[in-house]
């Protein structure tokens, strides 16, 4: 549903005017034209309009399209036109996102940490796209992962841990499921941030 699709297509007398006679029963191009006295091509551009805007479909008689009007459309209220408040967060967290991706990766690498919290969860994001469920790894290959896209390894691998991604144990490593479940700092601070405990 594109509410402003929708909104552009109810946005002219002439338009209003066609719904007003579909309201009844349906139409071809021809007979809407000579009940408004408007030219044939006006019409059809009129109706193409409120076909992209999902007020309208053509079904095919014979040689012409006779044209009816999605009713159920006009009986939607004004709120299940708006935007979700959940679509919204989506898009500002996509843009959030993408701006942090832009200013601290530089082809496909690291090129800083975020000092703020919220941005250094997203980075580490990225990084923890690196390791497989499931696999056991040693620190040297948890080390060379982790280089692949930036150098302070150390670093990273102990923050990881920290944050309850990694588990250790005999030396060896390996991604813990749903860690999201128990999240650390970072990680919290973006659940808040998002306003989700999960």
């Amino acid at each position: 549903m594109n509410a402003l699709l929708l909104f552009k297509g109810l946005a002219d007398e002439s338009r209003l005017q066609i719904i007003s006679l579909l309201l009844d029963k349906a139409y071809c191009v021809e007979d809407i034209a000579e009940a408004l006295k408007l030219a044939v091509s006006t019409v059809s551009a009129h109706l193409k309009k409120l076909q992209q805007a999902g007020l309208v479909y053509p079904v095919k008689v014979q040689y012409y399209n006779v044209y009816h009007l999605k009713k159920d459309m006009l009986e939607m209220k004004l709120n299940e036109l708006m935007p979700s408040n959940n679509r919204i967060k989506l898009n500002r967290t996509e843009i959030l996102k993408q701006k942090v991706l832009q200013t601290y990766f530089s082809e496909g690498r690291i090129t800083r940490l975020p000092t703020q919290n919220k941005k250094r969860w997203i980075v580490y994001l990225e990084i923890i796209k690196l390791f497989e469920a499931g696999k056991n790894y040693t620190e040297k290959e948890i080390n060379e992962l982790i280089k692949q896209i930036y150098d302070d390894y150390c670093m990273v691998r102990r923050e990881l841990v920290d944050e309850g991604v990694l588990y250790r144990r005999d030396g060896i490593y390996r991604m813990v499921d749903n860690y999201q479940e128990n999240p650390g700092f970072y990680q919290k601070i973006w659940q808040l941030s998002e306003g989700t405990n999960s």
